[in-house]
Parts: structure tokens; C-alpha cells; sequence
């Protein structure tokens, strides 16, 4: 739930709602939302659970509004708030299951984290040995910034999340598992001679007269 309260001069006051410079006619889009749905604003403030004096005044321009209360009165007419960047391009929330610290703290926005399998030069050349491992990693500023100049990558990147590197392994024990599989069936077949060797090969041995490709 959202409870904070954004003033159009950065007083936390709400969205005025006739504040040209918040960029969004709050007034407006009530209306146009009742009119769509042809609600009145004693029906609108009902299926919102609050007082019709509350929509008019919204409607009035007389007070700020909670980005939630918006939030639920757009949902009302099957709309939604939504942010976008410069190019019209829908900007998503960071996901609620990026990998924390030990003490279950986010890691810092800003900073890119690591995998966890990914060791940075400063856990390999200091490893502590009086903690427990870390979930996971991040470089401090300037080596986060080496570090995108080297790889090319920017700040869109998004942290790793619990259930996106669970999808990976997935996928990872799911390709292991049709090689095994492809490897087998070809190794089984009536007309394979393959040696043993070819079981330490990704396909047939340089000495493998079978050629299957197992």
C-alpha cells in the first residue's frame, strides 16, 4: 500500500489535483472516468468505500489526493496508474524478491549485485572465514563502474532475483538432462559402437569409429 503523499512542491501535502505541474489533471481524469462508466459520484465513491463529499472534492480541486485512494478509484473504471520513461516506454518495479543480505536487508538500489556464484576480486583476495557466506555481492560505486565500462552494461540491468536464478538452474538441470537422455539413446542403439570414451567427449571420440554423435 502507498501512504506517502507526493506534494506538487515536494510538501508530501498529496496530488493537487489541478496542479498543472505534476503534469496529471486529477480532476479530469475522475470525471472522464465516471462519464466512461457512466457512474455518478455517489456510485463511484460507493465502490470505493468512501464518502461521495470526498469525490467532489477531488473532483473540486479543493484537495490533495492519495496515490492509493487514485489508484483505487482508476481501478473502479478498469484503469490503473502507470509510469513511463521519456520515449513512452513502461517503467516496472524492481522485483520484491531480489536477493537480500544476511540480515534480509535489499541490497542498494543503485549498485548492481552480483550472483551468487559470481565471486568478485575482493572476496577471492581477502575470503573471511569469521562469517557466514553472503547470499549474495555488490561492487562499491567505482568498481561498479569499471565494471560496466568492461562488460558493457548500464543501469537498466536489473538485480538478480530468487526466482530468476531458480528459473536458470532449472533450465540448467533441464539441458543437462536431455544430453544425458540424447547420449543414452544414441549409446543404446543396434547399430552404435562408440568406446568408452566417448562418454568424456560432448559427442563421439577422435577414436570412435561409430561417428553417432553421442
Amino acid at each position: 500500500m502507498v501512504n506517502q503523499r507526493v506534494g506538487a512542491k515536494g510538501d508530501r501535502a498529496g496530488i493537487n489535483a489541478r496542479d498543472a505541474t505534476s503534469g496529471l489533471d486529477v480532476s479530469g481524469v475522475v470525471r472522464r472516468l465516471r462519464r466512461a462508466n457512466d457512474l455518478s459520484q455517489r456510485d463511484l465513491a460507493r465502490a470505493v468505500g468512501i464518502d461521495q463529499s470526498q469525490i467532489a472534492r477531488i473532483e473540486a480541486s479543493h484537495r490533495g489526493i492519495d496515490v492509493q485512494l487514485l489508484a483505487n478509484i482508476l481501478e473502479v473504471g478498469g484503469m490503473r496508474l502507470t509510469i513511463v520513461d521519456a520515449h513512452g516506454v513502461e517503467i516496472t518495479p524492481v522485483g520484491h524478491d531480489v536477493l537480500r543480505d544476511n540480515a534480509g536487508r535489499r541490497m542498494p538500489a543503485h549498485l548492481d549485485v552480483l550472483d551468487p556464484g559470481e565471486l568478485p576480486y575482493f572476496a577471492l583476495r581477502g575470503p573471511r572465514y569469521d562469517r557466514a557466506k553472503p547470499h549474495a555481492r555488490y561492487h562499491h560505486r567505482r568498481a561498479r563502474d569499471q565494471r560496466r565500462a568492461e562488460v558493457g552494461t548500464g543501469p537498466s540491468d536489473d538485480q538478480p532475483t530468487r526466482s530468476g536464478i531458480a528459473g536458470v538452474e532449472r533450465a540448467a538441470r533441464a539441458a543437462r538432462l536431455a544430453e544425458v537422455r540424447r547420449r543414452t539413446s544414441a549409446l543404446l542403439a543396434d547399430d552404435c559402437t562408440c568406446v568408452p570414451g566417448c562418454w568424456e567427449h560432448a559427442g563421439c571420440a577422435p577414436s570412435c569409429g561409430c561417428r553417432c554423435g553421442g
